[in-house]
């Protein structure tokens, strides 16, 4: 192998703990944005309800999306806070 071809490898290995946070903090913001998505049509659809019950059961599924994206919401910012303190560049 050529020393331009292992020096490519040795950063693959020497870096790849990094690549899989930012992995794990890119795949966290995407469902972070397709729950914010399912909460706005939830509320939509609570809004247009007429029905008691049915809007009782999608006010819970509601509360039930909400809380999940609250948690996914402080576990990225605690992610990203743990990220910028370990981060040598800054």
């Amino acid at each position: 192998m050529k020393l331009k071809k292992l020096l490519k490898k040795l950063d693959v290995f020497l870096h790849a703990e990094e690549q899989q946070r930012r992995d794990k903090d890119e795949a966290l913001a995407e469902v972070l944005k397709k729950l914010k998505k399912k909460e706005m049509k939830l509320q939509e659809a609570i809004d247009l309800e007429s029905d008691e019950v049915e809007r009782k059961f999608l006010e819970q599924e509601l509360k039930i999306v909400h809380s999940q994206r609250e948690k996914g919401i402080g576990l990225l910012s605690e992610m990203r806070g743990r990220n910028a303190e370990n981060d040598p560049k800054s």
